[in-house]
Order: structure tokens, then sequence, then C-alpha cells
């Protein structure tokens, strides 16, 4: 259960990184999405991401913060806590720091990754230092690396985007097959949308390979709009809410 909802509460949640003109002079200070999660008619967490522009080390970067919660019954049967944040390097798009801080019912981890190109090595603080492949992503960086790079009406139907991260102190093959366009009638709107399913690991949560769909906007912002899940235990859907970006405090919803 505990790696269930972390995967779950992280995948629908760091999917929505959506600085998606950053590289091309969109707002400077940065955007937040936030979003509803949904078991049936249940009402079960919030995710929430932050991305801006700091400085680390006195070099310009992009700081992603990922939060997620239960919220209701889900909260009292299994309280969620969880933070991500990613540090990425505005020219290269990789990462070099991240920070994974997780409470999940009486589960407790925190842990700290740098990033070392040059020697294309990474030093966990749980783990210590680790030889990786070249370009290896965390988690969090590799999702606004593809949608910087792969969402476009470049994909074909029936390609799949891979990406190496590292996620849990070990190498995770990041996939997912686009599946053409579809249009979500959303909270916001009717939004023309690629529609991504991940490839998951069968047998555990997931009976096919197809129980993870995700939607994204098909237009300059690639803003995901939705994620759903097909469980053993019932259906879970995850649902943009709520969208401002910092400069003006302009919101297309307000919750």
């Amino acid at each position: 259960m505990r790696k269930l909802s972390l995967f779950i509460l992280l995948l629908l949640s760091s999917y929505t990184i959506s600085l998606a003109d950053f590289p091309v002079g969109a707002n400077e200070k940065g955007e937040h999405l936030k979003y509803v999660i949904h078991y049936g008619i249940i009402r079960g967490g919030k995710a929430s991401l932050k991305i801006k522009n700091e400085k680390l080390n006195g070099e310009d970067i992009y700081h992603a913060t990922l939060t997620g919660k239960t919220v209701g019954l889900f909260n009292t049967l299994y309280k969620v806590r969880d933070t991500y944040e990613s540090f990425i390097n505005p020219k290269t798009l990789l990462p070099v720091k991240a920070i994974r801080d997780i409470r999940e019912g009486s589960y407790k981890r925190y842990n700290e990754i740098k990033f070392d190109r040059e020697k294309n090595e990474l030093t966990s603080q749980r783990s210590g230092v680790h030889k990786v492949p070249e370009g290896i992503h965390d988690i969090l960086s590799a999702f606004y690396f593809a949608r910087a790079n792969h969402f476009n009406s470049d994909l074909v139907e029936g390609e799949i985007v891979k990406i190496q991260t590292y996620f849990s102190d070990e190498l995770f093959l990041l996939q997912f097959r686009f599946m053409g366009y579809e249009t979500i009638n959303s909270k916001i709107g009717n939004i023309k949308c690629y529609k991504f399913i991940p490839i998951v690991e069968t047998g555990r949560a997931f009976k096919d390979e197809d129980d993870m769909k995700i939607w994204v906007s098909a237009d300059a912002n690639r803003i995901p709009v939705r994620v759903q899940f097909d469980l053993f235990i019932g259906s879970l859907r995850c649902d943009l809410m709520n969208f401002s970006d910092f400069s003006s405090n302009s919101l297309l919803n307000k919750e």
C-alpha cells in the first residue's frame, strides 16, 4: 500500500509541471497548479505544484516543489503528506538536486540527491555515490523534460517516449505511449488534449498496462488536465481545479 500510494501520488502530481513556455519567455515568476483527487465520488486528496526561477549556489535554476496530501476519510484511514523538490538547470533541463520527503501513515523517509554531470554520478544522502547513465533525471524533472521536448505535433500515435530516471534509490525507466487526441470536459472548459498511457507494472495494483491514462492540453501550455487510474480496488481520478501565475495572481478557476 505504501509503495502504491507513493507511486500514484507522485505520478499524478509530478505530471503537473506546467512552465511550458519558460524556455521561450513565459511568466518568469512562475506558475501554480492545483488538483483534486477523487476515488469514485469521494474526495480523497489534493496535489499542488509550484515552479519558479531561483538561484542555487549562485546559479540560476528552476525550482519545482510538489506537495500531495490526503483529505477527509482517506486522511483518517491513511494519512499522506508528501513533498518532492527538483532543482533544474534551465539550459539542459537536467536536475542538479532533488529532495524527497515522504510521510505516509507511520512511514517516513527523507532523502536528498545531488547530480554530478561531469562524472555521471549522483550522491544519495541515504545510499552514497552511484554511477548513472548520462542525462539521468529525477522523476519530477523527467516530466518537465518530456513536456518541453516531446509534447508537440510531432508525436505519432503509438510512439513510446522513454526517459531514464533515478527514483527511490534505484534506476527507473519511465515510459509512456501516445494514444492520439481527445477532448476532455474539465473544470475549466472543454480542452483538446494529448492522451498518454504510461507503461506500468501489472499484477500488483494494475490489471493491464493501459490502466493509467493521462491527458495533457494540446496547446502552448501543455498543462495536465486529468489523470485516471483503474486499479484492482477501483477507479481513481485526478482533475485540474485551479491555475494561477505569480505575476498577476490571475486564476482560471477558483475553488
